[in-house]
């Protein structure tokens, strides 16, 4: 073939697709689909990374203008064929660019880590004479010697750094052919720890049998509904070992980066080396090791979030999606992608097995249970027989008894009690930062970001207050910008003001924080969850990534601070959110063989999410929930797409949302679609830009998303509206 077809990796739709190149005579035995290389690209010839995605011997451009192959990054394939099919159907499926789908399907290229490592060259017939030479005239090239027994191989860094010498004598006896050198290659980011010793496997339960079984025979994916602690990481264990055993790999999908290190503890004490991970907080070397090692085949098992149902595996024979109903599987920038929708086309490319489980499956999967596209398999009872037990406190009452602390009487009672018997408390808030908001007692003024039409969030250990959606930050006024009163303050809660309320009532305790403030270094969420584990803290307050997923035997009690925050969220998931929740937080209680007792304060607690939730009834929740969204035509009934302008003058933006909606008026003659807006998007304003959105809903979903794509490419090409930024949802995580 004298051309390659090479999709170059340009974000820009005007060039989304693959260009002839010239294959050199150099390159030509050693080019295959999928491989990466580097070509001129553009007026300038900038040096530009390519995907292979064929070859051709015409072209219809004229031989004379096309350039040539660079050169070769990886001296492998990249890309399988089902890699190349898979970013075309995320194309489509997410309406993105071909190549913004291979940036999430190719991990970003990094250089290779090498080291190097010497030896004695034994092919050398002459070696032991020239070592007799050697040793006679120079010192150091004999202390270099004198490290090499029998057949040792030493890296070169340790040579160095025993002998405190630079390279100069060991190059030296690499000349004379004494010695030679080796170039390795090493892995950054391997789960460095040492392998934890192999327990023994627990008996199963028989939920946990009949689960396995049916998972085996069926060929649709299997929604696992298991109550928290009933055991579903030993069923996925199950199912991997079996997996294994046939010459095939696994997946594990987790949504949160602080459950990573707990779960591959758990799979590389049942299957050692074989097992590796991958997360957002890696370096882009550390994530390419990794990805380089699946694609060679030196491991088995993957685990990690969101991106790592990417991993590159040929051989799939399972994908285990932990914590299904986890928001965190959909991307928020483009490709919008769902990690459980490629989950099931992956599964159904490589005929592996999927499997869902959660102790609170989304309305959406469980719903799919009862139209048959899922099975369902359902673990109704602990593994230890021992559900906690769940009240809830009404905080309505806790006022009207002048009880304005933090903590109701109940809770502060029982984290004494627990402090008392030496057992661990884990306080929950859905919240971050010291308070909700600063506000004015005497005009009622709220301090509010200009860049953002947010309230500011009081931070005490700065004492500033931060915009957490643009980063901006001032220090605390003393007085009321308004009226000029001193009466300023901050109120509501968060996590920072539960912990000095903790150490201010309860100062023996020892308290661990974890939320997004605590968690920005790379190893921090292992780091807190190890030193809790260890029982080097009595109380552990956190936000949503301590509520599901972690096992820690010594915690008997749970207190949901406010239960309701989410209710107030401007969404229709809000009660999906909530009675996850505080299912899953209260999961982390009487997981051992103590009881667990379980605390929810609340202003609703007639709510059915939160009652449901006390009563871990899931059944009724959803009948609930299913008869809201189907009244309110909302997933899994309809499908929600969301279109956002933003701009920086707010009149060209209120005319632009105006102008879109009278496009969708025009080509919605037949009624199809329903329409939602304009109006200000939940958040009007941040970093300067103002927001307006529109809400289309449509049950046939390839109908809505081809109706909007069409009505959003002739808003695009008026020029008056250039200037006006827009972006396209479906059916995002929450209200835009």
């Amino acid at each position: 073939m004298k051309y390659a077809l090479v999709q170059v990796s340009v974000p820009h739709r005007n060039v989304d697709r693959a260009f002839h190149y010239i294959i050199p005579p150099e390159l030509k035995d050693k080019l295959t689909t999928g491989m990466r290389v580097y070509v001129p690209f553009g007026n300038g010839n900038r040096r530009t990374e390519g995907y292979i995605l064929g070859f051709s011997d015409k072209s219809e451009v004229d031989e004379a203008k096309l350039k040539s192959i660079l050169d070769i990054h990886e001296d492998y394939r990249i890309l399988s064929d089902k890699r190349i099919a898979l970013g075309a159907w995320m194309s489509k499926k997410y309406y993105s660019t071909f190549n913004e789908c291979l940036y999430c399907i190719a991990p970003k290229a990094a250089n290779q880590k090498m080291f190097s490592c010497v030896s004695l060259n034994r092919d050398n017939p002459q070696l032991h004479e020239l070592i007799a030479a050697t040793k006679k005239r120079s010192s150091k090239q004999s202390q270099v010697l004198d490290l090499f027994i029998n057949d040792a191989e030493i890296p070169l860094s340790h040579i160095k750094s025993i002998l405190d010498i630079d390279n100069a004598p060991i190059n030296a006896l690499v000349k004379k052919g004494i010695l030679k050198m080796t170039q390795y290659r090493s892995y950054r980011g391997n789960y460095n720890k040492s392998v934890p010793a192999a327990k023994p496997k627990p008996d199963l339960t028989e939920e946990q049998e009949q689960v396995i079984r049916l998972i085996q025979k069926e060929n649709r994916p299997v929604l696992l509904h298991g109550v928290t602690g009933s055991g579903k990481t030993e069923v996925y264990l199950r199912l991997i070992e079996d997996v294994i055993k046939t010459g095939k790999q696994a997946i594990v999908l987790v949504p949160e980066i602080s459950l990573t290190p707990q779960t591959v503890e758990r799979f590389v004490s049942r299957f050692g080396e074989r097992v590796s991970l991958t997360h957002s907080k890696m370096t882009d070397g550390e994530r390419y090791d990794q990805w380089t090692r699946a694609a060679k085949g030196e491991i088995d098992i993957m685990i990690g979030p969101r991106s790592a149902v990417f991993t590159p595996f040929e051989n799939i024979g399972i994908i285990i999606i932990d914590e299904e109903h986890e928001s965190s599987y959909k991307a928020d920038h483009s490709p919008r992608y769902d990690a459980r929708e490629v989950a099931m086309k992956l599964a159904e490319m490589y005929g592996a097995k999927l499997v869902l489980g959660s102790a609170t499956p989304s309305i959406v999967s469980y719903y799919k249970t009862i139209t048959g596209e899922y099975a369902l398999g359902e673990m109704k009872q602990r593994v230890n027989k021992s559900m906690p037990k769940i009240e809830i406190c009404d905080l309505r009452k806790e006022l009207a008894s002048k009880n304005y602390s933090i903590f109701s009487r109940a809770l502060h009672s029982a984290i004494q009690d627990n402090l008392q018997r030496g057992k661990q408390t884990i306080l929950f808030l859905n919240r971050r930062g010291f308070s909700t908001f600063v506000s004015c007692r005497k005009c009622g003024y709220v301090m509010t970001c200009d860049h953002c039409s947010v309230n500011y969030t009081y931070h005490r250990h700065t004492n500033s207050l931060v915009c957490h959606y643009c980063g901006k930050s001032i220090p605390l006024p003393a007085r009321c910008p308004q009226c000029g009163s001193p009466y300023i303050k901050y109120f509501g809660t968060g996590t920072e003001k539960i912990e000095q309320e903790v150490m201010r009532l309860f100062p023996t305790a020892r308290v661990l924080r974890m939320d997004m403030d605590t968690t920005k270094g790379k190893n921090s969420h292992t780091n807190i969850l190890e030193a809790f584990r260890n029982h080097r803290a009595d109380i552990l307050i956190g936000t949503q990534m301590i509520a599901k997923g972690l096992d820690f035997p010594n915690v008997t009690l749970v207190g949901v601070i406010a239960a309701d925050l989410s209710l107030n969220m401007n969404d229709y998931h809000s009660g999906e959110i909530t009675y996850n929740l505080i299912t899953q937080v209260a999961g982390r209680a009487g997981r051992a063989d103590d009881p667990g007792r379980v605390i929810i304060q609340t202003y609703n607690p007639d709510h059915y999410s939160i009652v449901c939730a006390k009563n871990n009834d899931y059944f009724t929740y959803f009948k609930e929930e299913i008869t809201f969204r189907r009244i309110m035509k909302y997933p899994p009934f309809s499908n929600v797409f969301y279109i956002l302008m933003t701009s920086d003058n707010e009149e060209l933006t209120v005319k632009a949302a105006n102008t879109m909606a009278a496009i969708l008026n025009k080509y919605n003659s037949r009624g199809r679609f329903e329409r939602l807006g304009p109006a200000p998007a939940v958040i009007s304003k941040i970093s300067n830009k103002y927001r307006y959105r529109i809400i289309i809903k449509c049950e046939d979903e390839e109908r809505l998303k081809a109706y909007v794509l069409y009505c959003v490419n002739i808003f695009s090409a008026i020029k008056e509206l250039k200037k006006v930024s827009i972006s396209i949802a479906l059916n995002p995580n929450y209200s835009i």
